[in-house]
């Protein structure tokens, strides 16, 4: 099952070892107001926080915490939503 605070967006969540997929549903999605994503999970983040903002990207805070994980978000330049996470 998808985290408890991710469930009330629909969809399902699979795990083998350890990768995980989230998925949902949304409806008009549009590159920069989209929240699909991909996650890249970082060993520092705080460190990587530090070197995105070194290098002006901006870092979109996380407005749905999951218990347990410290996380942020950015776009890439196409407007494409990333994670990352500890």
């Amino acid at each position: 099952p998808k985290p408890e605070a991710l469930q009330p967006n629909g969809g399902a969540g699979y795990q083998l070892g350890k990768i995980q997929l989230h998925v949902s549903t949304e409806k008009d999605a549009q590159n920069y107001a989209s929240r699909r994503h991909i996650c890249f999970q970082v060993r520092d983040l705080s460190a990587f926080q530090q070197h995105l903002e070194t290098h002006q990207i901006g870092i979109i805070p996380d407005r749905q915490p999951i218990e347990g994980y410290d996380r942020f978000y950015l776009r890439d330049p196409g407007g494409n939503r990333i994670e990352i996470i500890a």
